[in-house]
């Protein structure tokens, strides 16, 4: 939607940039590349509920950091949007963001937890779509209660 245009409004002055921007270079393509596909390490910085704009559907959205050498701080974003065919990925996917709940109701309020916490990504693209997804963690326990040291 484009913004109402004032045409009373004085434009702004950009004349005092004018020396700048003639030596102003533009940014190399490797900054804004794509992302490999490949696993990676991240910190979450932002998880929160929204809306989709087209269906008004409820959406998942993390904010991702990737940590390490390759893509080390580029910034990706993950949204899992809910849907009653989609709650056994959300799940799993709060479940390896190591963050349990009772009622989903209560995940607005609990996002914030995962604010600065670790987790490893994949990146994955087929057909021309990039999916990421979270991966379990190497200290991860079982449901039968038995930690890593189980050689089966």
């Amino acid at each position: 939607m484009a913004l109402p245009i004032d045409s009373d409004a004085p434009a702004a002055d950009l004349a005092r940039f004018d020396d700048e921007w003639t030596k102003t270079a533009v940014s190399s393509d490797e900054m804004y590349s794509d992302i490999p596909d490949g696993s990676y390490d991240a910190i979450i910085e932002d998880a929160r509920v929204s809306e989709t704009t087209s269906t008004g559907r409820p959406v998942v959205i993390w904010k991702l950091r990737i940590q390490g050498s390759q893509a080390a701080n580029r910034v990706v974003t993950k949204n899992r949007v809910i849907t009653e065919n989609t709650l056994g990925y959300l799940r799993e996917d709060l479940e390896k963001c190591r963050l349990q709940v009772s009622r989903l109701s209560e995940l607005p309020a609990r996002l914030g937890e995962l604010v600065d916490r670790p987790v490893g990504l994949e990146k994955r693209t087929k057909d021309g779509k990039t999916n990421f997804y979270f991966r379990w963690t190497a200290n991860r326990t079982s449901h039968n209660g038995l930690g890593d040291d189980v050689p089966f």
